[in-house]
């Protein structure tokens, strides 16, 4: 597994450098095509597997100040500063809307409009309606995930929409974030499904456990396609010693140990693996 994970991230690195050099690159190319035509700003437009996947970035944000990864008592600041020399780590904030035969699903909302967020404007850009997005799958319940639900009115932002929340993370979210909860339920009343990792939810998106994050964190799987939310922020460091751990990271020891079990089991099954704060397309690998 360390060398897959090794390899990853050398072909992370080559990926900045494109990026760098022409930013309507697809840096995953041998992967996937790209479709023709303009791609807007802010979104990687792909397939794969027979699905239409847009990648889109719910906020312009690029880099995070290395200290975020020092770890307790700045356990890990002199292996992160021979890393990051530059004190930077490049990063994301992206969601997922895959084309699926059933309608457009997403992974995540991003940030809501009134907070920055840009996914609506960019759902616009591709003339795909709110209403056309049929499923909402949360990968955990922080902000910059789940903030895009609703407006500042407390409406549904995707009135089509099912819900669908692991039932760990639905506690979490009640207990951490309860007004926030509180509107969601109320706004996606009747069309929240609450579900085990283990389930298979309909459209055979296959939940997995990958706690540490949060206590409920998911993962889901669709056909060769991986979406794992935040098991990792920063690919450039994480990739060459998923030991290292943001300081987002509830706990310390499940997000080291799911990180390290999902990326063996997508390096194993041969998974494209999509990452929430991931530069550009969000490709983990």
């Amino acid at each position: 597994m360390k060398k897959s994970i090794i390899l990853a991230a050398l072909a992370l690195n080559t990926i900045f450098v494109m990026a760098n050099d022409n930013a309507n690159i697809n840096p995953v190319g041998l992967v996937f095509l790209r479709e023709g035509g303009e791609t807007p700003e802010g979104i990687y437009r792909m397939t794969s597997g027979g699905y239409e996947v847009f990648t889109i970035s719910s906020a312009d944000k690029t880099f995070q100040p290395a200290s975020l990864y020092y770890g307790k008592d700045n356990a890990d600041k002199e292996k992160i500063d021979a890393m990051a020399p530059d004190g930077k780590v490049p990063t994301a904030m992206n969601c997922f809307v895959v084309n699926t035969p059933d309608g457009y699903i997403m992974f995540d909302t991003g940030l809501p409009s009134s907070k920055g967020g840009k996914t609506l404007e960019r759902l616009k850009s591709l003339k795909i309606s709110q209403r056309d997005i049929k499923g909402v799958f949360l990968t955990h319940g922080h902000f910059d995930h789940i903030g895009g639900l609703i407006d500042d009115s407390g409406n549904a932002e995707f009135p089509d929409a099912v819900l669908y929340i692991p039932s760990t993370e639905l506690t979490f979210l009640r207990e951490s974030m309860k007004d926030a909860a509180k509107q969601i339920e109320e706004a996606y009343k009747g069309r929240t499904v609450v579900f085990e990792c283990g389930d298979i939810l309909p459209g055979n998106v296959l939940p997995i456990s990958a706690k540490g994050h949060t206590p409920g964190h998911t993962a889901y799987q669709l056909g060769n396609l991986l979406f794992v939310g935040d098991i990792m922020h920063g690919a450039s460091i994480q990739l060459t010693d998923p030991t290292i751990c943001a300081n987002f990271d509830g706990d310390r020891a499940e997000s080291i140990a799911t990180r390290q079990r999902i990326l063996s089991y997508a390096a194993s099954n041969s998974l494209t693996v999509f990452g929430a704060h991931i530069p550009l397309n969000g490709i983990i690998f």
